[in-house]
């Protein structure tokens, strides 16, 4: 093989290998930012005691980071009624990266969601460890 071919095929090779890494590290910051609660979700509150004053709802939940306390989310949380958000309250959840889950504990019990990529499956438990609701929600499209 002559020099000048040696060298564009050694630079051509090593334009591919910088693209695959690019690629690669693209990939994993696309899975890291999809398995994050950060947006807004919607879907279904369902209610787990039938006989009570709980409804099943169309919930709409707003996720931010809280800026400061690493790895805490802000959640304000709206019920869709006539097809207008009417906001419930909001709180402050504990963000586990490794497990993808979030632990929202408030005065009237404890929500707890595990991520998986655009899908959010939760509970909403009483103090008395009462099972209340069973949340399924989508990440909405941005």
């Amino acid at each position: 093989m002559r020099p000048a071919k040696f060298v564009v095929l050694a630079l051509v090779s090593a334009s591919a290998l910088v693209s695959l890494a690019g690629a690669a590290t693209w990939m994993e910051q696309t899975t890291a930012d999809n398995s994050s609660p950060l947006g807004d979700w919607r879907g279904e509150s369902i209610c787990v005691v039938r006989e009570s004053a709980c409804h099943d709802e169309d919930s709409l939940y707003h996720f931010t980071k809280l800026a400061e306390k690493p790895g805490w989310f802000s959640i304000k949380l709206d019920k869709i009624m006539n097809g207008k958000a009417i906001t419930m309250g909001s709180m402050e959840c504990s963000y586990d990266t490794a497990k993808q889950s979030l632990n929202c504990a408030f005065p009237r019990g404890v929500m707890r969601f595990i991520v998986s990529a655009n899908k959010m499956e939760g509970t909403m438990t009483l103090p008395d460890g009462t099972l209340w609701r069973k949340l399924s929600l989508k990440k909405s499209a941005q």
